[in-house]
């Protein structure tokens, strides 16, 4: 009698092949007879790390609980499949599997390899990988062993801490900057003022001056953005409503989204309750989401939407959706991360809401439906809760 790699006696094992006793048989071919097999397919089957092991021409051909847990197919469903069906598209398309196969069999094993690696239900993983070839006494190729672990909770921290260098970074700069740049263009703008005021207003050149002062003011107003990311004032919290926030915000910048052909669409709930808020913080939010839907829309106009509800949690959710071009896969992780960009912005509007947000205990997220756009999800606790 053996020890069936789910710990339960069985006098069959041969039918548990595809998972934690298929990689002990590859094993035992390589190893002295002497190994207590039912223990070792026990462990490994039980391991909370993905244990697998693929054959010479890379198709799975044993699967424990720890991958079906990682990635959601069962060994019944995987087992006999090509290893590629775990590959993303971008390590498919630059040839990852050809590189990790002739690299295992040079080196005879890599470890802790950082890669990606797809669920079943299409979701991408962090993940770091060991694999192993495994020869038998002979020396002939038997297949390949990898071990998988979810680093996915781990790189998310990384980009966290690199965010925060990144805001210290700037906290240090902030300060100089606005004295150097401040003096200046306070001079100049005065200037420009005074001569639209008393020479340029309808002169050959007011529109020219014009376009100065709204320059200066963008100087200015960036330099302002990036005072307030490094060191922002905290919340003055009192109870608000979301609806209230969202038409405020909207009035200060409609007349530059209707410039820029955004149109505007609100679907509000009536029924919400209040959030513990700053008002004029959370109005910075909506403003610094509204105008990334505009760089992202700007070329050919489009449209934007803006809902309010209860999440399933009770909180209040607002969502900003957009249908632009969506956000690529690779820049999901990104889009909070301070000075990061694809549309020519300063990349401080989104990392500014985001500390926004959490400043006041809600949670900010992006997504890229499949639909198209982009859509930002915000959930704010409640005042009384």
């Amino acid at each position: 009698m053996r020890i069936a790699p789910c710990g339960i006696p069985s006098k069959e094992p041969h039918e548990r092949s595809a998972s934690g006793t298929g990689i002990v048989r590859l094993l035992v071919k390589a190893s002295p007879p002497t190994i207590d097999a039912a223990l070792v397919a026990a462990i490994l089957d039980l391991s909370a790390d993905a244990i697998l092991t693929v054959s010479p021409d890379e198709r799975v051909t044993s699967w424990n609980h720890g991958a079906q847990a990682m990635f959601g197919w069962t060994a019944e469903e995987i087992v006999g499949r090509p290893f590629t069906v775990l590959l993303p598209g971008e390590e498919l398309a630059r040839g990852e599997l050809e590189w990790i196969h002739r690299t295992t069999l040079e080196l005879g094993a890599i470890r802790d390899y950082a890669t990606r690696r797809k669920r079943k239900d299409g979701a991408i993983l962090d993940v770091s990988l060991t694999r192993t070839a495994v020869r038998g006494r002979d020396g002939q190729l038997l297949g390949f062993s990898a071990i998988l672990r979810d680093v996915t909770d781990r790189k998310r921290l990384e980009r966290q801490l690199i965010a925060s260098e990144r805001l210290a970074t700037a906290g240090q700069v902030a300060a100089g900057v606005a004295h150097e740049i401040g003096a200046p263009l306070t001079a100049i703008a005065m200037a420009v003022d005074h001569m639209l005021r008393t020479r340029c207003a309808s002169c050959t050149g007011a529109e020219e001056m014009r376009i100065l002062q709204s320059q200066t003011d963008r100087i200015a107003r960036l330099a302002r953005q990036l005072v307030n990311l490094a060191k922002p004032a905290g919340p003055s919290l009192a109870p608000v409503q979301a609806n209230d926030v969202i038409a405020q915000a909207l009035s200060l910048v409609q007349s530059q989204l209707n410039r820029s052909g955004v149109r505007v669409s609100l679907d509000l709930d009536p029924g919400l309750p209040s959030i513990q808020g700053d008002e004029a913080q959370l109005q910075q939010v909506i403003v610094n989401l509204l105008f990334n839907a505009q760089r992202a829309l700007e070329a050919r106009g489009g449209n934007v939407r803006i809902e309010t509800g209860r999440a399933d949690t009770g909180e209040v959710e607002i969502v900003v959706s957009d249908d632009g071009h969506g956000i690529a896969a690779a820049d999901l992780p990104q889009v909070f991360t301070p000075f990061f960009s694809r549309f020519g912005g300063s990349g401080l509007g989104l990392a500014l809401a985001a500390q926004i947000v959490r400043a006041h205990r809600g949670v900010i997220e992006a997504a890229s439906p499949s639909g198209g756009g982009a859509q930002f999800i915000i959930r704010l606790p409640v005042a009384n809760a």
